[in-house]
């Protein structure tokens, strides 16, 4: 975990913006809404891994519902700029035939004809779309992440069934699939742990979500743009190193081994790569007693009741209270949690 302060002093008025800069820009400041962070997202994994001199492509495919309406018409917009970032669009006419072709995606290193080295992938769906894709998902998952290629499951979750049959909280289906789960909190959050999933899902072999609130991506934000310093912990497991090679044959004795590391080895790197990035942040008072625990749109939330109650994020640190920001909601770090109780008489958990 990584102690963070936040910084409420910038003023975008005090800006030149140009709505270009919301894709193109690479350093400075822009104003960003939440769907348009998810849209740069690709392009920046794209960037990023051309610095690296990695020979990557990407890949995106899924089925459009709130709070991630409209995505696929941002998308179809960028037709040349994906294309000349090596990023292709499907939209699928269902998300399981998504999620089966994200699968291909991870499979594209072991063919000999390949082009690239690795494909980086994106599903994305609402919380219905992902109830009706578990199996392709699970499947995807078992098969898991090439080390070159990654895997980001973008799903959006409608709390308060705004534009919904039924309220949503994706957090328990996604980790009942083995999916570690990032929950960003505002569009700046978006930029940096989606691009963290996606390292992470490359170094533990497994799929990786998103959990999208509504109100996340249809806000906006002053973001400071800026690729996050992203370390690789040790990978060693049971005296080897572990490199997850991705397959699809789901028989015996193959299938065997994918379980194994599944719910072994993966998870166990997945939680060393939050660990070492610092993933899950703690601000406020270090000597206080009462600790506060949230993840994503409640963490903002939690922020703006304590400001209502007079405690502004400035006087957090001498407020007696100690505030834990999740960026991994599943797998928990226990080791993590239990540093952050300890001196504590008690501990809030707002979901």
């Amino acid at each position: 975990m990584s102690a963070t302060t936040h910084d409420q002093t910038s003023d975008p008025r005090a800006r030149d913006f140009r709505i270009a800069d919301r894709l193109t820009a690479t350093a400075g400041q822009i104003h960003l809404g939440g769907l348009q962070a998810l849209v740069r997202l690709p392009l920046d994994q794209a960037r990023r891994d051309r610095a690296a001199g990695l020979r990557t492509g990407g890949f995106i495919s899924g089925y459009e519902g709130s709070p991630l309406g409209g995505y696929d018409k941002e998308l179809l917009r960028l037709g040349e700029q994906l294309a000349a970032a090596g990023v292709v669009f499907r939209p699928a006419v269902n998300e399981e035939l998504a999620a089966n072709a994200v699968l291909g995606s991870q499979l594209a290193s072991t063919r000999a004809s390949r082009t690239v080295d690795g494909v980086a992938a994106y599903w994305y769906g609402k919380a219905p779309g992902l109830d009706r894709a578990t199996d392709a998902l699970r499947h995807g998952n078992l098969g898991g992440a090439s080390p070159l290629g990654g895997v980001l499951a973008l799903v959006g979750d409608d709390a308060t069934a705004k534009s919904s049959t039924v309220p949503s909280s994706s957090e328990w289906a996604l980790a009942e699939l083995g999916m570690p789960v990032l929950a960003p909190a505002d569009p700046q959050d978006i930029l940096r742990l989606g691009l963290h999933g996606i390292a992470m899902s490359r170094f533990s072999g497994l799929w990786v979500a998103l959990k999208l609130a509504t109100n996340v991506v249809d806000g906006s934000a002053t973001v400071t743009l800026g690729d996050p310093s992203i370390t690789l912990p040790d990978n060693t497991i049971d005296g080897q190193p572990f490199v997850h090679a991705p397959h699809a044959r789901f028989l015996q004795p193959g299938l065997a081994q994918l379980e194994e590391s599944l719910v072994g080895a993966r998870p166990e790197l997945a939680l060393r790569y939050a660990r070492a990035n610092g993933l899950d942040e703690i601000a406020g008072d270090q000597r206080g007693k009462i600790g506060i625990v949230a993840a994503g749109q409640t963490y903002r939330n939690t922020l703006e009741a304590l400001t209502l109650l007079g405690v502004t994020p400035d006087r957090l640190g001498q407020s007696g209270i100690r505030v834990l920001k999740l960026g991994l909601v599943a797998p928990l770090d226990v080791a993590g949690l239990l540093d952050f109780a300890a001196g504590l008489d008690e501990i809030i958990v707002v979901e």
